[in-house]
């Protein structure tokens, strides 16, 4: 009975892994780059595919100018920051020609940008019957549509998955039928069950009894804790802005826009001007397209028409995500450049999170204490800590390692006041 049960499965089981490998095949080999599509979701808001200047340069005979090698090339679109640091003597030039402008770093395989460099090697072509200079249009054909082939696909793959459904449906309820035959009902139904057992078993009952009430306390307990933690608060934003394009495909440095968490007390929310130093020659988004971008438009007054400010400014009204309570004091500045403290420490893996940005720590009190006590200064090669990190050496005997709380990081009077 049971047999028949196990054979029908594995042979379902086996349909759908060949029917899975069959899609995952068809859609691998359909899938490739097209090069006009990235040229414009990556490059066509800073690079005109002639020699014309537009916020980069004119991407026309870029590998005549690299020398041929796209290997180099492929590298410097990938993260020119780090590729910058290798010393290339062209890299080099770009970057100084350009006013040490940072090209963001490009989230693209290397088909992908192989693919983005053809479309530029074929050039811009002149459209039919139009008189002089080539207009810039996309060279490449148009690409196939598979698109009925795929909805015959879907269609085939559908219909054999509800017979294997049917199947296996079909092989359960003969088993439960199997299993059901010649059972006689219960003479006690289960809340009457339940009670004689409790009954019966009068420790147990009690050590169940001491468990739930020893449950509901902990999760009492758990839940005042939770009052005014704001773990996971993720508000709506006026603009959906993205720091995992940002920070992460993209590479922006945190400090680029906040640029006061390393010269003061607060990190700062960029004005509407930061945005616009890289928004001028951007004016459409990886995902939301130009929508976003247009209210930093409407905020800083631009018009992209024209290409100059022609209203009056409005400000953006942020909501503040991370907020610590009146009588804490935290200093930014002292943490990220004394203490040289990551971001990400405290605000989470900000370049993997899209939108909303969230609060991914609790800041609690306990939270911070304990970082302090696990966390050590670090003091070799910090000027900051010369002095002290002598006068430690001297009071502790030669140790070297020291933590925050050694230095007076868990006193109540560094924080509160």
């Amino acid at each position: 009975m049971k047999s028949r049960f196990y054979k029908s499965l594995k042979s379902n089981s086996i349909k759908i892994a060949l029917i899975l490998g069959m899609l995952f095949t068809y859609s691998a080999t359909w899938a490739q780059p097209d090069g006009a599509k990235l040229f414009k979701a990556n490059c066509a808001s800073c690079h005109k595919i002639t020699e014309q200047k537009l916020v980069g340069p004119g991407l026309a005979g870029v590998e005549d100018r690299w020398g041929g090698d796209r290997t180099k090339l492929n590298a410097w679109i990938k993260n020119s920051t780090e590729f910058l640091k290798t010393g290339d003597a062209y890299a080099t030039k770009l970057f100084e020609e350009y006013n040490k402008s940072v090209m963001p770093a490009q989230a693209l395989s290397d088909d992908e940008i192989n693919a983005v460099l053809d479309y530029v090697k074929a050039g811009p072509v002149a459209s039919p019957g139009a008189p002089g200079p080539a207009v810039e249009t996309a060279p490449v054909a148009p690409a196939p549509d598979y698109s009925m082939y795929w909805l015959i696909g879907f269609a085939i793959v559908f219909a054999l998955l509800i017979k294997i459904l049917i199947d296996i449906r079909r092989s359960i309820a003969k088993v439960i039928n199997e299993v059901n035959v010649g059972q006689t009902e219960s003479v006690d139904g289960f809340f009457d069950g339940s009670k004689k057992w409790l009954i019966r078993n009068k420790i147990v009952t009690a050590l169940i009894v001491i468990f739930i009430l020893a449950f509901g306390a902990s999760t009492l307990w758990d839940t005042l804790l939770g009052v005014g933690v704001y773990e996971g608060y993720a508000p709506e934003q006026p603009i959906k802005f993205s720091h995992k394009i940002h920070a992460g495909d993209n590479a922006i440095n945190c400090v680029y826009c906040h640029s006061s968490a390393e010269k003061g007390k607060h990190s700062g929310i960029p004005s509407v001007n930061v945005c616009m130093n890289c928004h001028r020659g951007i004016q459409q988004g990886k995902v939301y397209g130009t929508e976003e971008i247009a209210k930093i438009y409407d905020a800083a007054g631009w018009n992209p028409e024209t290409g100059a400010y022609e209203k009056p400014e409005k400000p953006i009204q942020w909501v503040r995500i991370h907020n610590l309570p009146d009588h804490v004091y935290f200093n930014h500045s002292q943490h990220v450049v004394v203490g040289k403290v990551e971001c990400q420490t405290c605000h989470g893996e900000v370049q993997e999170t899209g939108y909303p940005m969230l609060q991914a720590k609790p800041l609690t009190m306990g939270w911070c204490i304990n970082c302090h006590r696990e966390t050590n200064v670090k003091m070799e090669g910090n000027a900051y800590y010369d002095k002290m990190h002598e006068e430690l050496k001297e009071a502790h005997n030669g140790q070297e390692v020291f933590s925050v709380e050694d230095i007076g990081g868990t006193e109540c009077a560094k924080c509160h006041y």
